[in-house]
């Protein structure tokens, strides 16, 4: 008879997600992943993967955990009758300086580590810069519906600009670099109001 699991998965991969994003991939070993996940090896092998199968399932995490609460955090905003720039504004800045977390974005960090040499990396980080890129797109699409956002460039063409610069951002804190973010965040205020 299997002897009955102890631990939650997802408590489990939150805490690998974690190490990962702050030690990244190559740094971090599977001893630590031990030691932080509090589970046997065998049984973490059993339950979760090997490292690079736990470096993909904490990409998911990731993944869903972001673009779940930046959803919440748009709906939140556009109930208090905020404009849709300051909506697309939290998304550019979301977490950039949230002490709670490594700095960067594991996302980001997962780019800088592997670019394209991991094809299952790659297919995790493009989806999630997508879906990123998808709620940027639709909060300067409503905006420019209702002329409070330019109108000279397409609402996914202004996204992917913001996007790269968010990015740009994430990288530079990684680097372990302040950059003034209200500083940045008033120049696209001023780029794109209407």
């Amino acid at each position: 008879m299997p002897a009955k699991k102890t631990f939650s998965d997802e408590q489990v991969i939150n805490q690998i997600m974690l190490l990962f994003w702050q030690n990244g991939y190559y740094h971090t070993s599977m001893d630590e992943i031990v030691a932080t996940s509090g589970v046997k090896k065998q049984s973490l092998y059993n339950a979760l993967g090997d490292k690079h199968t736990l470096y993909l399932k904490s990409l998911q995490h990731y993944h869903q955990q972001t673009l779940a609460a930046c959803a919440q955090a748009m709906q939140q905003l556009e109930q208090a009758g905020e404009s849709p720039l300051a909506v697309l504004m939290m998304l550019y800045r979301r977490d950039l300086t949230d002490s709670h977390h490594p700095a960067g974005d594991l996302m980001a960090n997962a780019i800088a580590e592997f670019g394209t040499s991991d094809s299952e990396v790659k297919q995790a980080t493009d989806h999630f810069y997508e879906d990123y890129l998808t709620l940027m797109g639709a909060a300067i699409l409503k905006g420019q519906a209702n002329q409070l956002i330019i109108t000279t460039t397409t609402s996914m063409a202004l996204a992917q600009s913001l996007l790269e610069a968010r990015i740009g951002l994430q990288t530079r804190l990684r680097q372990g670099i302040q950059p003034n973010i209200d500083q940045r965040e008033q120049a696209w205020r001023k780029f794109l109001q209407a």
